[in-house]
């Protein structure tokens, strides 16, 4: 689910009604109170989530990034092991151009008007493999939440998100936001959060038919089913909007909710994050994976371990840095002009808001965690493995990024 902050669903203490049944569909599942994304934007993230490798190692980091033909994805693994594969996606950042349909016996790009036409796809698939033995690994990009914010009516109502101004709901705006071409209105931010909650509440039902889907056919019992996002989304907290420009908690924050059958539900606090899914997935499967940045999220813990450190990136548009988190503590390393000059140290448990920079009073730390990210490659400049030639960039590909702000 594209953009979809984990503190904005039931699931994870929200009050608002966006997610009820991403929340009953948790109540059967393992829900990872502590999920993080690789990156704040959908390319790199995404990339690590199919590959179970960190930043440095796949090298899919900025605008123009591939992923390599010769990264090994779950995809691939899964096609060796006789899954059949079908990837649906209506983020052209995970489309076949950028090398995200590696592994598919089928793969599909859309823009169609809503996630819940993705569903049609859906049903015309598994109708068509009805008789068809073997299983299946079905991979769904659903984007509504992602700006602009363009909720149908009736959700619109339900958040009282109805009166926001026409341009609040273009991706002209946000950029210009972001860009400090506007000013913010005393209200702007909680307009725009109403109608972001109103998309996540719409990306929710389709969500929902989803599983109805799979209940229909008798295929719900047997089928694992995740819910993850790529980052998350900023309404001005630290004086940003959107996301791909910092690495918050806001962007960083995301949902992850599994239901696998034979898995008892439990809510579990250890950190997780996107590189953890291949080797958690494969594990779970009995099939053999390669060596990845990743853990099997199943795998018991021995007493007194320490939680597993998290790592991020960011390389786009001029925006540079990169963070490590281990155990309360969180470093982020500015690499850009627009990120900072220096440094900067939060503690997590104390100031979950990143409001308080404890850099300058705990040098002992910020040195351990910088040495932490260099040991990972992160303390410096990433260079891409692969950039996309300009002639695999067609009309239609640049209109459907430019929809989303990602060129001008």
């Amino acid at each position: 689910m594209d953009t979809v902050r984990a503190d904005r669903l039931g699931v994870y203490g929200y009050g608002k009604p966006t997610s009820p049944r991403l929340d009953a569909f948790a109540t059967s599942g393992l829900v990872f109170e502590n999920a993080y994304a690789q990156s704040s934007w959908t390319r790199p993230a995404m990339a690590s989530l199919f590959t179970g490798l960190l930043p440095p190692a796949h090298r899919t980091v900025g605008r123009r990034s591939v992923l390599p033909e010769e990264a090994v994805t779950l995809a691939e693994i899964l096609a060796a092991n006789g899954y059949e594969g079908m990837g649906l996606v209506r983020n052209p950042n995970v489309g076949r151009a950028f090398g995200f349909a590696q592994g598919f016996s089928r793969f599909r790009s859309e823009d169609r008007d809503r996630d819940e036409t993705m569903l049609n796809r859906v049903r015309l698939w598994l109708d068509a493999r009805q008789s068809g033995e073997g299983p299946f690994f079905l991979y769904l990009h659903a984007i509504d939440p992602h700006g602009p914010y363009d909720p149908a009516p009736e959700f619109e109502q339900m958040f009282d998100a109805g009166d926001a101004p026409a341009h609040y709901r273009t991706v002209r705006y946000l950029l210009e936001l972001n860009r400090g071409e506007v000013e913010p209105d005393e209200g702007t931010a909680e307009a725009l959060s109403r109608l972001y909650d109103a998309e996540v509440a719409q990306n929710d039902r389709a969500f929902g038919e989803l599983l109805d889907e799979l209940e229909a056919r008798g295929l719900a019992e047997g089928t694992a089913v995740i819910y993850v996002s790529d980052h998350g989304e900023e309404f001005e907290e630290h004086g940003r909007w959107e996301h791909g420009v910092s690495l918050y908690e806001e962007v960083l924050r995301i949902p992850l909710v599994m239901r696998l059958p034979g898995v008892p539900a439990r809510r579990i606090e250890t950190p997780a994050q996107h590189v953890d899914l291949l080797p958690t997935l494969l594990g779970y499967l009995g099939i053999d994976r390669p060596a990845t940045d990743g853990r099997d999220l199943l795998a018991e813990r021995r007493r007194g371990d320490d939680p597993p450190d998290v790592y991020t990136h960011l390389d786009v548009d001029g925006h540079r840095a990169s963070s490590v988190i281990r155990g309360r503590y969180k470093l982020v390393l500015p690499q850009s002009p627009s990120q900072g000059t220096a440094p900067k140290l939060f503690d997590l448990e104390t100031d979950p808001g990143e409001l308080e920079d404890l850099a300058s009073a705990r040098p002992g730390i910020v040195e351990r965690m910088l040495a932490l990210l260099a040991d990972h490659g992160l303390a410096g400049d990433v260079e891409p493995a692969v950039e996309i030639d300009d002639a695999r960039i067609d009309e239609d590909l640049r209109r459907r990024l430019r929809a989303l702000g990602y060129v001008d």
